[in-house]
């Protein structure tokens, strides 16, 4: 039972989110707009500011006008980025209920008399335009998709603004120092001891307000917070590891139209490797990373269709050897003078989550699973998130077929529970599962064959590329 709720979260947690958000902004903008609504009327400073416009002889609703059209022109963009569609749908949402309140309280919404005065929307939507990064439409994008991450981050900033100032101005009683007229301004004297803060609905209004707040600054976010990096013993495939997840990645938008295709910025190191893989041969191509050798292997992808976000997988591949000598250095313990072990602790320090890989070659052959330094690092490296990648899977993969008839692909479900099984049965990786809990085995391999030489070689497929299986469950469980 809960197994199916978990699946069923991951599948539908997307369309349960949106509807949650919708529900959250027709009940909490209500409770916005009144605020806003409240401040204008108590306001003295932001009132007498926004006078200053007696001196240019600019009418308040011209004000009005202006400011919606610079916000519409924000959220424009936002609707025309495909990774902020829904997004800018539910702020548009938010916008209509709080102009619809206001409008109710008699404030703001501009009474417009003739084109005269319509005619100011268009200066603020074209400086929306601008300074949301409208630009960008007008210019060849080699990149991918384009995003216009000032507009969003613009709407924050809006918001932000509107809630600070109006919670001050609702709650903060203080006499009026400014007085602004069309012939000049002065500044009053005032008593400082009247000064005193208006506490009703105030706990209320902190809360709308945090909520809005928090929600939108989640709406203007591109990049998860996730940053994951790979560790594992020699030889235990971390360079195929990102190159299968890259392969993945690469293959999940290919049947979009190419100006829809996200860019996945790969690391030249990274492509190095995988144009080596991709070479018209038999063998693996791609070799053990050497001692001294450190490669930066990174890209790209995006997770979500409703709310999708950019999650990069970052790591540095390095030769397995350096393993057992990362605990002392995380616990600083090691002269930090060593540059290859310098990168790998500030790898491991700057990432949340660690990958840690378990070769199941190691397994079968029974040559110990050579991750007894994981207990160390994740007892140096605190409060990181794991999650357990097993390795050259497809060795497991034959027995699973010999043993259930049963294609892994298919039943990959199945066979996941069946590589775990078997790794079980090694009391250390038994107490890796322990120390970790929660965390699950992601088994992933490439399609093998058995040459004359009786070595594992890879299979391609008719056009000569690699066949890899159970990095797209990765990747989902990566973009969680």
């Amino acid at each position: 039972m809960r197994q199916t709720l978990l699946l069923a979260l991951r599948r539908h947690g997307e369309k349960l989110a949106l509807l949650a958000y919708l529900g959250l902004t027709v009940a909490v903008t209500p409770t916005l707009a009144r605020l806003f609504g409240t401040a204008w009327e108590e306001s003295h400073v932001l009132r007498s500011v926004i006078e200053f416009r007696l001196l240019a002889g600019i009418s308040q609703d011209v004000i009005n006008i202006v400011f919606l059209g610079f916000v519409g022109g924000l959220l424009v963009l936002m609707t025309l980025d495909r990774k902020k569609h829904w997004q800018a749908f539910l702020l548009w949402v938010g916008l209509g209920v709080t102009l619809y309140v206001l409008h109710s309280m008699g404030l703001f919404v501009p009474d417009v008399n003739g084109a005269e005065e319509a005619v100011w929307f268009v200066p603020g939507l074209v400086l929306g335009l601008l300074f949301g990064g409208g630009t960008k439409t007008l210019r060849l994008q080699p990149t991918g998709p384009t995003e216009f991450r000032r507009a969003a981050w613009g709407v924050y900033a809006v918001l932000v603004g509107l809630v600070v100032v109006s919670l001050l101005e609702a709650h903060l009683v203080y006499p009026e120092f400014i007085e602004v007229t069309e012939g000049g301004f002065a500044i009053l004297a005032v008593d400082s001891s009247s000064v005193s803060l208006r506490s009703d609905g105030l706990l209320l209004n902190v809360v709308a307000a945090g909520v809005a707040v928090t929600a939108v600054r989640r709406f203007a976010r591109y990049d998860s917070d996730d940053s994951f990096f790979v560790l594992g013993p020699p030889a235990s495939g971390k360079s195929l590891l990102l190159i299968g997840a890259y392969l993945e990645a690469l293959d999940r938008d290919a049947d979009k139209q190419r100006g829809k295709r996200e860019a996945l910025n790969p690391s030249q190191d990274l492509m190095e490797l995988v144009e080596n893989l991709d070479r018209d041969a038999t063998d693996w191509i791609v070799e053990a990373t050497g001692r001294s050798e450190l490669k930066d292997l990174e890209f790209q992808f995006v997770k979500g269709t409703l709310f999708p976000k950019n999650v990069t997988v970052s790591s540095v591949d390095y030769a397995g050897e350096h393993l057992s000598r990362i605990p002392d250095s995380l616990r600083g313990e090691i002269d930090r003078s060593d540059e290859e072990l310098e990168r790998l602790t500030s790898g491991i320090q700057g990432a949340n989550r660690l990958i840690l890989l378990i070769d199941i070659e190691r397994f079968v052959n029974n040559e110990g699973l050579g991750i007894a330094e994981y207990f160390s690092i994740l007892e140096a490296a605190e409060d990181k998130g794991v999650v357990v990648v097993a390795t050259k899977a497809d060795i497991l993969a034959d027995q699973f077929w010999e043993e259930t008839e049963n294609d892994p692909q298919e039943s990959f479900d199945e066979f996941k529970g069946f590589v775990e099984e078997q790794l079980c049965q090694s009391q250390q990786f038994s107490s890796l599962l322990r120390q970790t809990p929660g965390a699950e085995v992601h088994p992933v391999y490439y399609e093998t064959t058995v040459n004359d030489d009786g070595e594992r070689v890879p299979v391609r497929d008719d056009n000569g590329s690699v066949v890899t299986v159970g990095f797209k469950r990765l990747l989902n469980r990566l973009g969680e």
